[in-house]
């Protein structure tokens, strides 16, 4: 899966993975450390630091950034299947990668979104 990922990074194709914090079948660590050493292949260095990110005045979950292109997200509270798990969380990470936003990373920044908003 890595080298498919490579590949569409370097064609300059915006990339988000994202993990459940409580996924016990695709551990959060696991996930975070092969996305930082695609990151380390790729040469990016990081461009945000591992912090929170908000939805609703609580934290959502955490994120880092890679360069421009690769972006690691966790969604707090969720498990292996996140929407499922946490679907108000799922869809502001959801519609922060297709709006091509960064997730807020303070409880001022307003994205509330529903599904009018983005496939309006």
């Amino acid at each position: 899966m890595l080298p498919i990922l490579k590949r569409i990074i370097q064609n300059k194709t915006s990339v988000w993975i994202f993990s459940g914090d409580q996924d016990s079948v695709v551990p959060l660590l696991g996930s975070r450390t092969l996305v930082r050493e695609l990151a380390h292949d790729l040469n990016f260095s990081t461009t945000l630091p591992y912090g929170p990110w908000f939805h609703k005045d609580q934290v959502g979950g955490w994120v880092t950034e890679y360069g421009e292109l690769l972006t690691f997200a966790t969604v707090r509270g969720a498990a292996h299947m996140v929407p499922y798990a946490q679907p108000s969380r799922a869809l502001h990470l959801f519609s922060g990668f297709v709006r091509g936003r960064r997730l807020p990373n303070n409880t001022h920044e307003r994205g509330e979104i529903s599904l009018l908003d983005i496939f309006s």
